[in-house]
């Protein structure tokens, strides 16, 4: 899934340096709101972290599927939650230093539980309102960049109103 190319570049000015990339699969995240107007986050432990995180449901694009398909499969995997209106948010380098992957976020209007998904081990669904989401991101709960972009996105085009 995951590997490192290192090689030796010129830099433009004659001077040699080694540089090494991560190759990854690209990425994506969803930013959903049920129709209650609760957005969808999932809390997980994050080992390099040592703690718990809030997040958006994501994960990465499988091979031979679509940046929707990965998407739609995350948030029901993640979450339970399927169906809705989808809209593509962007798509944006996740790390240009060190790696050579897109992070493809989506907001999802509208989906509902799906009777009998249960989310994944280790991954506890949180509804939250508007007001809790701005606390969040203000507060420095919700600090996972992609999340920040999506939220960003999202009020941007209109989609969610965080101010």
């Amino acid at each position: 899934m995951y590997s490192v190319k290192s090689f030796d570049a010129d830099r433009g000015n004659g001077a040699t340096n080694r540089f090494n990339v991560l190759k990854c699969p690209d990425w994506v995240n969803v930013l959903a709101i049920v129709p209650s107007g609760q957005f969808v986050f999932v809390r997980q432990f994050r080992y390099a972290l040592a703690r718990e995180t809030l997040e958006l449901p994501g994960g990465i694009v499988e091979d031979g599927a679509s940046p929707l398909e990965s998407a739609q499969e995350e948030l029901l995997e993640e979450t339970g939650y399927a169906g809705g209106e989808w809209f593509i948010l962007g798509n944006y380098l996740a790390n240009a230093g060190l790696q050579n992957n897109y992070v493809h976020s989506f907001f999802c209007r509208n989906p509902s539980p799906k009777l009998g998904v249960v989310p994944e081990d280790g991954t506890t669904v949180q509804l939250l309102s508007t007001e809790e989401v701005r606390q969040a991101l203000y507060g420095g709960e919700l600090c996972q960049a992609f999340a920040l972009a999506s939220v960003l996105l999202a009020s941007r085009q209109g989609l969610v109103t965080m101010s």
